[in-house]
């Protein structure tokens, strides 16, 4: 009985996949159809009710803020423009009275997300074969549905504000319209599909590069559709219905009310397509040569990695198999679905993390049907066992609540007040101040002042202070602007910006987020300052500002200090600080050194105390001497002190381990693990000694392997440098956002999550004229922004620099 249960299951099988065009097979029972919506509901619900969990409260910077304001005030997004973001989030912050604008908007995202799970489920329950069903076939669907929902990429995208959420969801609605259509064969579902493929082009051009899939999957289903006109004018109309919504930018723009953001020029056709088909962003767009692509695919290895553990990627492999054997149309549309959109975004060089949530989608559903394999061969091999079908149901709940314990806390974005906190700090700085100071801004600090001044109407009055936006629209764009407004009043920018101080310019620290800019020589005292008035050699310590007096382990506490020489000092005379019996020394790098003082001019140079990740809770004292690095020997203060006190300081939170086992620790934030170089044949492993041999030609290809030991405070470029240690000065190099720009380490807030490991590949091609002779490869990381490098610490918390040396090259000769 049980042999002849086997073998018409297996006729049946073949029986429904001789069937012309994939028929159709009949309709499920109503029961199953009903257990499905609920299912399909609770899981919705349960993904939303994570996201709220970890739901950001408030603002973010950037696009995010961006992306809260236009649509409250019917503006028009940056290019492509978002037509049906924009529509979408203006209705859905009014029709959806929750909390604040901006928790509003994050909702919307969280909605979002939690559907892409619900209909992963739907399209793993469509594909799963009627003679398969049983209450146990429901949990692959739940599997796959929940292992969407917790993937990182598509968990941190639905805790604020953005379309790239909505891209996902729309391109997995569309899947599952398709698979839908394909399983009952009612027009309605196509349509359904068409409208919904008008309203991805509204919304951004990167759907359109799934729509071949689409047009193969819907050829292979049903041939003869290219001869039914009465269809196929059907399908145009409800794509034309979806398409409609780009009518809200003519139409907004032909309103008697400016668009209060965006450009007015969107009723015309140049502006429309200007904006719709991003056409100053094509720069991005294939970015790497065919030489890069086994390092596109180490970096797309690496990211899926960092969503899926490896069992689920076989899973994945898997069901792609499945489907091939089993509904080869299926397996069709998900495999040039991947392909497509795979070669497109990986050799993209903005936003893709953001763009490949649209391929991790998919993969969870293709992990879904392999889980759904694996239960029905485990069914027809113990016949049922309840202990085999319950550990193989814990089996698949594993990998998604393992995720939500190991990453939830990292993830979370529900204590993320940084752009209201930004906010607050700027209003209470210049708001009725009457200074008449200008502030030069980027993008990212700027979008929360337009959303107070939006959605608040809070306008920061120009009496007070001017908003510049600094836009990378010249060469040296700080240093135009600076030069624009010299006469309009004080002047102050976000974040360093060495390209002022290279201009002679003078920056001092304001607060975390501020810097003023002074003309030389700046001799005016700040106010912010507590006075000192400390005599050491030929310098007078002036006073100090300290942000904060308390830290977690692993946090930053800004400290700038104030220094004063009556002639300019001919060595370099540097700073350090002791907190308890931790002390604390300074790159050189991005400091203004006292041999260009001039004299009598009040030099404020920032120093961040990096807390070590392992430091012990407790009360320090705060103290800071100087050293004279020219001679190499400390330098005392005119009552014979070595050191001034600054106080007390708290270090607040439980310590935090370091892995044994890192090779170098970059700003307590991030090890290196790992790292290796090959050419010619020859690897190396770091630190090596032994030199690795190279010709002139020849390509370097390095591989290095990150952990975020916490999350990152800066938005860092990786440099690889090829360096002589004759000149220090580095004859080849890659620089690039970790990944070739794929996976920064913070964007509007950070990215890596404590605990994850990427590996980064980089190629460095040896110049045709390379002298023979000794070099060093060397790597680190920079601000994107400041330029600032970020220091190398040792296993004990010392200084080591702000590079590290991987290991020797030797370049032979021709």
């Amino acid at each position: 009985m049980k042999l002849h249960n086997i073998l018409y299951t297996r006729l049946a099988n073949r029986r429904n996949r001789a069937q012309p065009n994939g028929g159709a097979p009949p309709a499920a029972p109503r029961g199953r159809r009903v257990a499905d919506l609920l299912l399909g509901l609770a899981l919705f619900a349960g993904a939303l009710a994570l996201y709220v969990a970890t739901l950001a409260p408030g603002l973010s910077f950037g696009d995010p803020a961006e992306y809260t304001f236009v649509p409250h005030i019917w503006g028009v997004i940056h290019p492509p423009g978002y037509a049906f973001q924009t529509v979408l989030g203006g209705l859905w912050q009014r029709l959806v009275p929750i909390g604040t604008i901006a928790y509003r908007a994050n909702l919307l995202s969280a909605a979002a997300g939690a559907a892409i799970a619900a209909l992963v489920y739907g399209a793993v329950r469509t594909l799963t074969p009627p003679e398969w069903e049983g209450r146990l076939m429901y949990l692959p669907a739940l599997f796959a549905g929940a292992s969407a929902a917790v993937a990182t990429d598509i968990w941190q995208h639905s805790l604020h504000a953005n379309a790239h959420i909505v891209t996902a969801l729309l391109a997995t609605l569309s899947v599952f319209l398709l698979l839908r259509w394909q399983r009952e064969r009612k027009r309605g579902w196509l349509f359904a599909f068409c409208a919904v493929a008008g309203l991805s082009v509204t919304h951004h051009p990167l759907l359109v590069f799934s729509f071949p899939a689409y047009l193969v999957f819907i050829l292979v289903v049903e041939p003869r559709i290219v001869l039914a006109w009465r269809t196929l004018l059907g399908m145009v109309g409800c794509a034309l219905l979806g398409l409609s919504v780009w009518l809200y930018f003519p139409i907004r723009a032909s309103l008697p009310t400016p668009i209060p953001f965006g450009p007015d020029t969107m009723n015309t056709l140049d502006g429309f397509l200007n904006v719709v088909m991003a056409r100053g962003l094509r720069v991005n767009l294939f970015h790497f040569g065919l030489a890069e692509q086994l390092d596109r695919a180490l970096v797309f290895w690496t990211l899926l990695r960092l969503q899926y553990s490896l069992p689920v990627i076989v899973l994945m492999a898997v069901g792609l198999i499945g489907l091939a054997r089993r509904a080869w149309r299926a397996a069709v549309l998900y495999g040039v679905f991947l392909a497509v959109n795979l070669v497109f975004i990986l050799n993209t060089i903005q936003d893709v993390m953001a763009y490949l949530m649209v391929p991790f989608t998919a993969l969870a559903a293709l992990a879904g049907m392999g889980a759904l394999a694996a239960m029905r061969w485990a069914e027809l091999l113990r016949r049922r066992s309840r202990l085999t079908m319950a550990l193989l149901a814990v089996l698949l709940a594993l990998p998604p609540v393992s995720r939500i314990v190991m990453y939830g806390p990292g993830v979370s974005l529900r204590g993320w007040r940084e752009a209201d906190a930004w906010v607050a700090a700027l209003y209470d700085r210049f708001e009725g101040q009457g200074e008449g100071a200008v502030l030069l801004a980027d993008w990212e600090h700027l979008t929360p002042l337009w959303y107070a001044e939006y959605v608040d109407d809070r306008p920061l009055n120009p009496d007070d202070v001017q908003l510049v936006y600094v836009a990378a629209n010249s060469e040296r764009p700080w240093v135009d602007n600076v030069w624009a407004h010299i006469a309009d009043g004080p002047i102050y920018v976000t974040g360093y910006r060495r390209e002022l101080v290279d201009e002679g310019f003078r920056l001092r620290a304001a607060d975390r987020w501020l810097y003023r800019v002074l003309p030389p020589p700046a001799a005016a005292e700040p106010e912010e300052m507590t006075r000192l008035d400390a005599q050491a050699g030929p310098v007078t310590v002036v006073g100090y500002a300290l942000e904060s007096r308390t830290a977690a382990p692993g946090g930053v506490i800004p400290l700038t200090l104030y220094f004063r020489a009556d002639e300019t000092p001919a060595d370099i005379l540097f700073p350090y600080t002791t907190l308890g019996a931790m002390r604390f020394d300074y790159t050189t790098d991005s400091h203004r050194l006292s041999p260009w003082w001039e004299p009598g001019e009040i030099i404020g140079e920032r120093y961040d105390l990096r807390i070590p990740l392992d430091a012990a809770g407790g009360v320090y004292p705060l103290q800071m001497g100087l050293r004279n690095l020219s001679q190499g020997q400390a330098v005392t203060f005119a009552d014979g002190a070595e050191y001034l006190a600054l106080g007390e300081v708290t270090i607040a939170g439980d310590p935090i381990p370091v892995p044994d086992d890192i090779i170098a620790n970059i700003a307590h934030r991030v090890g290196l693990m790992r790292a290796s170089a090959s050419a010619r044949g020859q690897h190396r492993e770091a630190v090596w000694q032994e030199p690795l041999v190279v010709h002139p030609g020849d390509t370097i290809r390095v591989v290095l392997t990150w952990e975020a030991l916490a999350p990152p405070d800066d938005n860092w470029k990786v440099f690889v440098h090829l360096v002589s240690p004759a000149t220090g000065q580095a004859i080849a190099q890659q620089d690039n956002p970790p990944l070739g720009g794929a996976f920064p380490t913070f964007l509007w807030f950070p990215k890596w999550v404590a605990g994850q490991v990427v590996m980064d590949p980089y190629r460095i091609v040896v110049p045709p004229n390379t002298p023979p002779g000794d070099y060093w490869i060397e790597v680190g990381m920079y601000g994107f922004s400041s330029l600032q490098r970020a220091p190398f610490f040792d296993p004990a918390g010392n200084l080591t620099g702000d590079r590290f040396i991987l290991g020797a090259v030797r370049v032979a000769g021709e």
